[in-house]
C-alpha cells in the first residue's frame, strides 16, 4: 500500500464572516493548544501555521509571555512560519505589495529563527503569472497551490513558469487544504479515513510517491490525539507519519524524478476546473479597490521616492513600515476582496485611510523640502513617472508661473443607447447596462434581462433605469492620448450589476490587461469545471484593451469582452457573503451572512480613461498618465537648486518603486514588453529581458539640469 504523509495545519482568516477581534479570540486557545502539544506530547513533531506571520503577531499581542516557546519551535522546525505576512489576493494588490509582503514575512520568520523553504498559496482566488519570478527572487523554488490549477495538470507536481523564464516546482493540492478536515478521532475510523483519502489522491500520484493529506481546515484547532492515531495506524500496517511541506517536497534519491517536472504550466493560474475560482470579487465594494490602489501609489511612487531622493529628508523607516503593515493586513484575500461582513469592510477602510494619511504626511514634508530648496518662485511641479510629462523631467521637478494641464470639456453626441465621444478623429461610443444579480459577494448570478437604456444629452450623457441613474461627463487634456470620463451613479435598488460598455470597432479574439508586473494576453473565456462554468470575467490592474479600444483606471476593476463591447463593471450590489448552491456555482463559497452595506445604495462616483489599443510599455505609460498625477506646491525661491531638475537620472521601461534599503537607494524596475529592452539608472546600464523584474542600486545625488 502507498505511504501516507500528514501535514497538520489550520487555515486562518484574520477577518471574514466575523470581525478580527472574534477570530483573535478563537486564535488564542488554538495557538495555546498547538504550543502545549509541541511542548508536552510525544509525536507532535510539526504544525503548519498557514504560511502567515500575522497569526503570530496577533497571538503574541495577547500572549507575549509565550514568545520564547514560539521561537524555540520555529528554530527546531516544529512550527513553520512565513513566507507571507498575510495570504494576499494576488490580483487585487500591486506587484510591489507582493514584494513587500514577502520581504516582511520572511524577515519576521528569520527573526523568529526560521527560514521559509516553501511558498504556501492555498486559498487565493487564482494566481498571477509573475509569481514564479517573484518567489524565485526570494530563493523560494517550491510552492504549494490549490485554486486556479488547470485541468491539464493531472499530477501533484508540475513546473510553473513566468514569462521571463523563471520556474518554481509547484505542488498541487487537488482536493484543497481541507482534504483532511475534521478527521476522525476514533482509531478505526481514522485509519479508514486516511486510506480513503489516499485512494482519492491516487490518480494524481506518481509511482512511489507518498500521498500527502493536509489535516485541518478553516480555523480548525489541532487534533490532540493525532500522534496516537498515527501509531495505531502503523500497528495495522499503514505507512503513515506526520510531516511538513518542506520535508515532503525536499529532494530524495528514491523520488529524484519528481524534482524534474515533466509538465510545465506558464503564466496565470485562473482555472475553475477543480476548485471555485470565485471570479466576481473584483466588482464588489469597488471604492475599496480604488482606495487600496491610491494608498499603494502614494507609498510606492510618491512618499518613498521623495523621502529617498530629496536632499535633507530623513528616511521615515518606522512610519513606512507601519503603513505597509496596514496594507499587508488589508491585502489578505478575504479583506481585500470585499467578501466579508460590513464590519470587516469598515475595518479595512480604516486601515487604508491610516496608511494613506501616513503616506500623505511623508509626501507633504518631502515635497515642502524640495520646494524650499529651489531658487525660483512659482509653482513647483513634481513628476513621479520615469518619462517626461508636461515639460517636467522624468522623476523630476520644474518651477512654472502656473500649472494647469488645460482639460477641455467634451459634449457627447446621443445616438440611441450610445453616447459618442471623439478622441481626435476617432469615435468612442459608450453606453450603460443594468442587470439583476441573484449572486453574492463572490459570484455574479444573472437575474433577468440586460437593460441598456437610451441616452439623453445636455452637457453630459445621462442614462436611467428603474434601479439607477447614471451621468457620464468627459474631458480631454490636449497632451494625453485618452479621454477622461467621470461617472456619477445614484443607486436606488439592491441586487443588480451596473456596467459601462465601450463599443468595439473590431472583433476581439482576446484581451490585454494589466496585472502585477505584467501586461497579460488572455482568451475571451477561462476554463470552468463541475462547480463553476467557464468565466468570461477577468481582473484588470489599471488597464484593459480589446477590439481596438481600451479602458484605464486607478486600480483593479472587472471586465468582460462581449461580442461588441469591452464591458467594465462599475458596481455589483449584493447583500450576502455567500448564497447557494446556484446555477453559476454549485458549491457554496462561505457562510450565508447578510451584508447590507454591500448593496451600495446611494450615490457613487467612478473615474476612467477611454482610449485606443495599446500593449507593453505604451499601455503602462498610458496608465501612468491617467493614474499618477503630478504634484504641485508653491516654490518660495529660498534655496539654490535650479528651477528644473531630476531627482534621479534614469531611463527605464517601467518603474515600480524607489526606496532606501540598508542606506542604499534601490529602484525596482521591470519590462512590460515581450522583447528585451535597455534600462539605465545613472551610469549603470542593464538589459532587461522580456517581462523581467530587477532591483537596481542607484546613485542618490540629484541631477541638476
Amino acid at each position: 500500500m502507498r505511504s501516507i504523509r500528514l501535514v497538520a495545519h489550520t487555515h486562518w482568516d484574520r477577518e471574514w464572516y466575523l470581525p478580527f477581534e472574534e477570530f483573535q479570540a478563537k486564535l488564542i486557545p488554538t495557538m495555546d493548544l498547538v504550543l502545549d502539544l509541541l511542548n508536552d506530547v510525544e509525536g507532535w513533531s510539526h504544525f503548519h501555521l498557514d504560511g502567515q506571520t500575522a497569526m503570530i503577531e496577533d497571538y503574541l499581542e495577547l500572549r507575549p509571555e509565550r514568545e520564547a516557546e514560539i521561537r524555540r519551535h520555529v528554530a527546531s522546525g516544529a512550527l513553520s512560519v512565513g513566507p507571507w505576512v498575510t495570504l494576499v489576493d494576488e490580483f487585487l494588490v500591486s506587484g510591489e505589495s507582493i514584494i513587500r509582503n514577502l520581504e516582511d514575512g520572511i524577515a519576521r520568520a528569520r527573526d523568529l529563527g526560521g527560514e521559509p523553504a516553501v511558498a504556501y498559496l492555498p486559498d487565493q482566488f487564482g494566481h498571477v503569472g509573475q509569481m514564479p519570478q517573484l518567489l524565485s527572487s526570494f530563493g523560494l523554488h517550491q510552492v504549494v497551490v490549490w485554486r486556479g490549477v488547470p485541468s491539464r495538470v493531472t499530477q501533484t507536481r508540475f513546473g510553473w513558469i513566468s514569462a521571463d523564464g523563471s520556474m518554481v516546482r509547484a505542488f498541487y493540492l487537488p482536493f484543497g487544504y481541507g482534504q483532511g478536515a475534521r478527521i476522525e478521532s476514533v482509531e478505526a475510523a481514522f485509519v479508514e479515513r486516511i486510506k480513503s483519502e489516499m485512494r482519492r489522491s491516487e490518480p494524481f500520484l506518481a509511482a512511489g510517491e507518498p500521498a500527502l493529506i493536509p489535516v485541518g481546515n478553516d480555523h480548525e484547532p489541532p487534533l490532540e490525539n493525532l500522534p496516537r492515531l498515527i501509531d495505531h495506524a502503523r500497528s495495522t500496517g499503514v505507512d503513515v507519519e506526520l510531516t511538513s511541506y518542506a520535508a515532503h517536497l525536499s529532494p530524495s534519491e528514491q523520488l529524484e524524478h519528481l524534482d524534474s517536472p515533466t509538465m510545465i504550466i506558464e503564466g496565470e493560474l485562473r482555472s475553475g476546473a477543480r476548485a471555485n475560482l470565485l471570479p466576481n470579487t473584483y466588482s464588489v465594494r469597488p471604492q475599496q479597490k480604488v482606495e487600496r490602489a491610491r494608498a499603494e501609489h502614494l507609498l510606492e511612487r510618491y512618499a518613498e521616492p521623495l523621502a529617498t531622493l530629496v536632499p535633507g529628508v530623513p528616511w521615515p523607516a518606522e512610519d513606512l513600515s507601519s503603513a505597509w503593515y496596514l496594507l499587508h493586513l488589508n491585502g489578505a484575500h478575504d479583506s481585500v476582496c470585499g467578501c466579508s461582513t460590513d464590519e470587516v469592510a469598515g475595518a479595512v477602510d480604516d486601515r487604508t485611510s491610516e496608511a494613506t494619511e501616513t503616506a500623505s504626511e511623508i509626501i507633504s514634508q518631502a515635497l515642502g523640502r524640495l520646494a524650499a530648496a529651489v531658487k525660483d518662485t512659482g509653482f513647483l511641479v513634481f513628476n513621479p513617472s520615469p518619462f517626461e510629462r508636461f515639460g517636467v523631467p522624468a522623476l523630476g521637478w520644474r518651477v512654472m508661473e502656473s500649472f494647469e494641464p488645460g482639460p477641455v470639456k467634451l459634449t457627447p453626441e446621443a445616438r440611441g443607447r450610445e453616447a459618442v465621444l471623439h478622441l481626435d478623429d476617432t469615435e468612442i461610443a459608450v453606453s450603460v447596462e443594468d442587470q439583476g444579480d441573484a449572486g453574492d459577494l463572490y459570484t455574479f448570478a444573472p437575474d433577468g434581462d440586460r437593460i441598456t437604456p437610451d441616452v439623453s444629452v445636455d452637457d453630459d450623457a445621462r442614462f436611467s433605469t428603474e434601479r439607477s441613474d447614471v451621468s457620464v461627463s468627459a474631458w480631454r487634456v490636449p497632451t494625453e492620448n485618452f479621454l477622461r470620463i467621470h461617472i456619477e451613479v445614484e443607486n436606488r435598488a439592491p441586487d443588480h450589476r451596473l456596467r459601462l460598455l465601450i463599443a468595439l470597432p473590431e472583433t476581439a479574439t482576446g484581451s490585454i490587461a494589466g496585472a502585477p508586473f505584467e501586461v497579460v494576453h488572455r482568451p475571451l473565456e477561462g476554463e470552468g469545471g463541475d462547480s463553476e462554468p467557464p468565466s468570461r470575467w477577468w481582473p484588470a490592474r489599471g488597464f484593459a484593451f480589446a477590439g481596438g479600444r481600451g479602458v484605464l483606471a486607478e486600480g483593479v476593476f472587472e471586465y468582460e469582452v462581449t461580442e461588441g463591447h469591452l464591458a467594465v463593471t462599475l458596481m455589483r450590489c449584493t447583500g450576502n457573503i455567500s448564497r447557494g448552491p446556484m446555477e453559476v456555482r454549485k458549491e457554496v463559497a462561505g457562510p450565508d451572512v447578510p451584508t447590507p452595506g454591500a448593496q451600495l445604495l446611494g450615490e457613487h462616483s467612478f473615474d476612467f480613461g477611454v482610449t485606443l489599443a495599446a500593449d507593453g510599455v505604451e499601455a503602462v505609460r498610458l496608465w501612468e498618465c491617467f493614474a499618477l498625477e503630478p504634484l504641485v506646491t508653491a516654490a518660495l525661491g529660498e534655496g539654490e537648486l535650479p528651477g528644473r531638475g531630476s531627482l534621479l537620472d534614469l531611463d527605464v521601461p517601467a518603474l515600480s518603486s524607489i526606496r532606501r534599503i540598508a542606506g542604499e537607494v534601490v529602484a525596482t524596475v521591470w519590462n512590460p514588453a515581450r522583447q528585451s529592452l535597455p534600462a539605465r539608472i545613472g551610469a549603470k546600464e542593464i538589459e532587461l529581458g522580456p517581462h523581467r523584474i530587477e532591483k537596481v542600486t542607484a546613485p542618490a545625488a540629484p541631477r541638476l539640469s
